[in-house]
């Protein structure tokens, strides 16, 4: 049976040959820096409230897990250029999760796993970042993004979040969030049996499109500054080029 995660349906979407080298040839990804620091704070996030006692849980005690975290680093991480601005970054993301969450909330969920069968031979996996019980008894699906809000927000991951949530808990999800750290806004969006319908849909024809590729072209735009394999990419002088062009 083939296995498709949010991440690999995205990555197909936005760029075929990052695909071509993450899922087909399987080459090394090279991660940022920024990478590290943002993993540690979904750490910190899911740790806060899966671990920590309601009496205990104050903003001291965020920062204090996430310093803790950071001391455990690899020392030649800590070395790098530039750690001590996502340091400092990080900081800031979590002080301003504090002063605009609710410290004290009882999510139904954190960081669960979900593996369910979309349609004969395609099984939809992954781990969310956060599920909520709203009022109604409904779910509500929250993804922590480490970046600021962009200008267009790709809903189809979360849309996914939720079909894999509803069917593997069978539970209605009437909600669907990114929350971003780094600027504290939040996007949310009503979740409806039409949207999910259309998600399946829309997931469906990716899988079958995603079968009979045999040629990869790249995608070139401004994700491929932070692609993971841009050190290997047959594209990246043109890549380097069109950088320094267009300023990003």
């Amino acid at each position: 049976m083939a296995k498709y995660s949010p991440l690999k349906l995205r990555v197909f979407d936005a760029c075929r040959l990052r695909y071509r080298y993450q899922y087909v040839d399987r080459i090394h990804a090279r991660l940022r820096i920024q990478d590290t620091a943002g993993s540690l704070v979904h750490r910190v996030l899911c740790d806060f409230f899966s671990k920590v006692q309601n009496a205990e849980r104050t903003s001291e005690c965020l920062i204090d897990m996430f310093e803790s975290g950071w001391r455990a680093l690899s020392p030649r991480y800590l070395q790098m250029d530039g750690v001590d601005d996502l340091r400092r970054g990080s900081l800031a993301q979590l002080k301003r999760f504090a002063d605009e969450h609710d410290l004290l909330a009882q999510p139904f969920a954190v960081e669960p796993y979900f593996q369910v069968e979309i349609a004969p031979n395609v099984t939809l996996f992954g781990r969310l970042d956060r599920i909520d019980e709203e009022a109604d008894g409904s779910l509500h699906i929250i993804d922590y993004k480490t970046g600021a809000q962009p200008d267009e927000v790709d809903v189809g991951q979360l849309r996914l979040y939720a079909i894999m949530a509803a069917q593997g808990l069978q539970r209605h999800v009437s909600r669907i969030s990114f929350w971003y750290l780094d600027d504290g806004s939040v996007w949310t969006s009503d979740f409806s049996a039409e949207d999910a319908a259309r998600a399946r849909a829309a997931l469906l024809a990716t899988v079958a499109e995603m079968e009979s590729t045999k040629v990869y072209h790249a995608t070139i735009a401004q994700h491929c500054a932070h692609c993971p394999y841009l050190y290997a990419c047959e594209q990246r002088d043109e890549i380097a080029r069109r950088r320094e062009a267009e300023g990003w």
